[in-house]
């Protein structure tokens, strides 16, 4: 797994904190449930009119999964990846900017980067320095964590 560092201006903080947490896969509005008494066979025998109602959704919901499958910006999720988004301030750094920390594999952080660049005007890669002082911060933070939780359950 690699861990790379970006920064943004803070302005973007809103919008890039809404596209870190979203998963389309989870959006009802891009990919439908069936609903459930398309799935009762009485009630599917009681109601045949609806029949053709459920092969339309049948459709819409098999359109709506090939075309996640195929859209390559809605396939970088970043919920199903390790993140944190957090102001400059809070390392020590620019308050004007915040970094995200993002620990994935190689092609996930590729197509992330892709994605960043295309739709953040301030999207950078952090040099070396204020990487490892992020990814310090980072871990530091994770091992304080893990150690309240094994004095929690000891």
């Amino acid at each position: 797994m690699t861990e790379s560092v970006y920064s943004f201006d803070k302005s973007a903080m809103e919008k890039l904190s809404k596209a870190l947490s979203y998963d389309p896969y989870l959006d009802k509005e891009l990919l439908p449930d069936m609903p459930k008494e398309f799935e009762d066979k009485k009630y599917m025998a009681e109601h045949p009119e609806m029949e053709e109602k459920k092969k339309e959704m049948e459709k819409r919901i098999e359109e709506a999964k090939e075309k996640l499958k195929n859209d390559k910006s809605l396939n970088v999720i970043f919920t199903r990846q390790e993140y944190s988004l957090r102001e400059g301030g809070a390392f020590g750094l620019d308050p004007e900017k915040c970094y995200l920390y993002l620990k994935a594999n190689d092609d996930f952080i590729a197509r992330a980067e892709e994605r960043l660049k295309s739709e953040y005007d301030s999207f950078a890669k952090v040099d070396a320095e204020t990487s490892q002082k992020v990814i310090k911060a980072i871990h530091d933070e994770e091992d304080k964590a893990n150690a309240g939780f094994g004095a929690i359950f000891g």
